[in-house]
């Protein structure tokens, strides 16, 4: 049993920093509240996480602190490599006009990691470090497509394929379906799945049979239809991929 006390302990905490996160700030009292515990658990915590330097206090007002930043930034740079590809992005992004999207997995989600801005970008849903269900959207196809059968399995037994809109892929048939056809044509598309009117086109960064993500241009359906959404924007896409696969490789990469 006394094992367990300190990862439950670290547990809570991750717990009580989410929470700070998604109201923005939070006060001893509302997080006391939203855990149902006594406010001197929560006020033992958020201390001690503020005398670590993860939280910032402002007149009983807590808040996480940029030493998440620096962890962000290492993370960014040395596990998903995204400072190496966001000039290809921003090369993308300027040629295409759209937001373009370095995407990776990470516990069976897509994790927006890098991106580029093009002149005419829209960003109705996610920023650096936003996360997604794979299944929704083009860069998350994109990669369970290139991923071996055994991990999407346990992906979709862990996460599911809940519905998101009207489009979603929601049963293993259609997921199936769809990552032999990514596959054989080496990108993805996404219409309206993850939102109504938001179409994408996903293809993914594979390495000596190692998958590192998925280059994914995103823009609203009125933009991206007909021969540009269906051929146009495939080609710019997967040379875009490619020329990523190329400068992971002069890194030593594999």
């Amino acid at each position: 049993m006394t094992a367990d006390v300190p990862l439950t302990t670290a547990a809570r905490a991750f717990e009580i920093l989410d929470a700070i996160r998604d109201r923005d700030g939070a006060s001893v009292s509302e997080l006391a509240e939203a855990f149902d515990i006594p406010k001197s658990t929560v006020h033992d915590y958020v201390t001690t996480l503020a005398r670590l330097g993860y939280l910032t206090n402002d007149g009983g007002e807590y808040d996480l602190s940029l030493a998440f930043l620096e962890h962000g930034t290492y993370a960014r740079k040395n596990v998903a490599y995204a400072d190496r590809v966001e000039p290809a992005l921003e090369e993308l992004a300027a040629e295409t006009g759209e937001i373009v999207w370095y995407i990776v997995e990470e516990g069976g989600q897509g994790v927006y990691a890098g991106r580029g801005i093009g002149s005419d970008a829209l960003q109705p849903y996610a920023s650096i470090g936003t996360r997604s269900a794979l299944h929704t959207i083009a860069g998350g196809k994109a990669i369970l497509a290139a991923l071996p059968d055994d991990r999407v399995d346990d992906i979709v037994a862990e996460r599911g394929l809940e519905r998101q809109t009207a489009r979603t892929i929601t049963t293993r048939d259609e997921l199936e379906e769809a990552r032999e056809r990514i596959a054989e044509r080496g990108y993805a598309l996404n219409d309206g799945e993850n939102i109504d009117g938001w179409r994408a086109v996903a293809s993914p960064v594979v390495l000596e049979d190692r998958l590192y993500g998925a280059i994914a241009v995103a823009g609203p359906e009125n933009r991206l239809q007909g021969e540009y959404f269906e051929e146009i924007l495939p080609e710019l896409t997967v040379g875009t991929a490619n020329e990523v696969r190329l400068q992971l490789r002069s890194l030593g990469l594999e």
